[in-house]
């Protein structure tokens, strides 16, 4: 069936994709990006032995100033430039430092949703890392800790352009959303599920001539995992 609000993309409606569990409760996915998720998925696991995967909502302030461009998705580019250029420093460090690093190896897929309430804008992520890299989070709590929640609130700040003391609550991490995943397909699967929420069709602003969503591209070729 064809997506009734842009007619060049089918939906998926079964709960499995090419073996993988997916979400339907939310409604619909969009095969295409189904599609791309997987691609996503599919280079973290051939780039790196072990990976980490973890579920980022970025969100705007209701009462704080607005980028000019909020209604474009230059916001969400600036943030992830952002946050590749502050762990390419920290590995940039780490090997000045040590002789040796665990490169970051970072990768994304985001999607462009908007409130029912309000029609502000605001965008679903799932970044990807070398495990050996990032394996967790690190400290929610302590805003100076070198942590890797610090590093994505810091980059968010920086794409709004606004002191990061002010963002902590426009950026946030549901729960149950990180993995560690590795070239086992069993480690993909609840993650891919959860991930998949990120292709439905619903609140995403159709017909507004901006992508409703966006993946990386180093892609490295297919090896036969599911």
């Amino acid at each position: 069936m064809r997506n009734p609000q842009n007619t060049n993309q089918t939906l998926h409606f079964a709960p499995f994709y090419k073996a993988f569990p997916v979400q339907v409760s939310h409604g619909p996915l969009v095969t295409p990006y189904l599609e791309r998720l997987l691609v996503v998925f599919r280079d973290c696991v051939h780039s790196h032995e072990r990976g980490f995967a973890v579920r980022v909502d970025l969100r705007f302030g209701q009462h704080l100033s607005l980028p000019q461009d909020v209604h474009t998705n230059a916001p969400v580019q600036r943030f992830l430039a952002s946050l590749k250029a502050i762990l390419d420093h920290k590995d940039q460090q780490r090997y000045q430092q040590t002789g040796r690093v665990n490169a970051h190896g970072m990768r994304y897929a985001w999607a462009r949703e908007v409130g029912r309430r309000g029609g502000m804008p605001h965008y679903h992520l799932v970044l990807f890392f070398n495990g050996d890299a990032y394996r967790g989070l690190g400290n929610y709590a302590d805003p100076q800790a070198p942590a890797l929640c610090n590093r994505i609130r810091q980059a968010w700040a920086s794409a709004l352009g606004l002191p990061v003391g002010v963002v902590g609550g426009l950026v946030s991490f549901p729960p149950g959303g990180s993995w560690h995943i590795d070239r086992n397909h069993l480690t993909c699967v609840a993650a891919f599920k959860a991930c998949s929420y990120l292709c439905k069709v619903a609140t995403k602003p159709f017909g507004q001539g901006i992508s409703c969503f966006g993946t990386s591209q180093n892609h490295v070729p297919y090896k036969g995992v599911a």
